[in-house]
């Protein structure tokens, strides 16, 4: 793993235009955030939503940042331009592996199917120990509350096991996210 990985964050994001300013404010907030503390950035690449938001918050700081995006996204022309960099790939699962494969931490913030999609196989990744680093939600408007009580009702039910709620962290600010990642230890992830 190369240094600059070390101190790369994986944040999974929307790039929805309509959805609540708040989420766009949060999204900044933490660019803005990783970006003075030192770390880089590696998300989907886009320019509009909470993508945007955070890559404006981040570069805005003087971070650097990293965008992984399909090569049909950007043939859109929905990739942000004023990138550290932009790596294009074939399809969205090359996108995925290539996002956790530059990063040691993985943070998302509220989104569709996309976000949802990456955070539970992150997850899962952590679970059958192929990553290794920490996964926070952060839950902006309580956004992951239906989530994390579906979660609970399956350790409930007993298709995870008790111990599996640590595989995750939940705050509610974009501001908890450093001071917890700072505090997590972190594992050497397989790919």
């Amino acid at each position: 793993m190369s240094s600059s990985s070390e101190r790369a964050v994986c944040v999974y994001c929307a790039a929805s235009t309509r959805a609540d300013p708040a989420f766009y404010a949060a999204a900044a907030r933490l660019g803005t955030l990783l970006a003075e503390d030192g770390r880089v950035v590696v998300y989907g690449g886009g320019r509009y939503g909470s993508m945007g938001a955070l890559a404006e918050g981040a570069l805005a700081a003087g971070g650097r940042v990293i965008g992984v995006m399909p090569r049909f996204l950007q043939d859109l022309e929905v990739a942000h331009e004023h990138l550290s960099e932009l790596h294009i790939v074939e399809d969205m699962r090359s996108r995925k592996h290539q996002m956790m494969l530059r990063s040691r931490a993985v943070v998302a913030l509220p989104g569709g199917y996309g976000t949802l999609e990456e955070l539970l196989e992150a997850m899962t990744l952590k679970r059958l120990g192929v990553y290794g680093g920490p996964i926070v939600m952060v839950n902006t408007r309580q956004y992951f509350d239906p989530l994390l009580r579906m979660l609970e009702s399956a350790v409930a039910e007993r298709f995870l096991e008790d111990t599996h709620r640590a595989l995750w962290q939940c705050v509610a600010t974009p501001d908890e996210v450093i001071p917890l990642l700072n505090a997590c230890a972190y594992a050497q992830s397989v790919f």
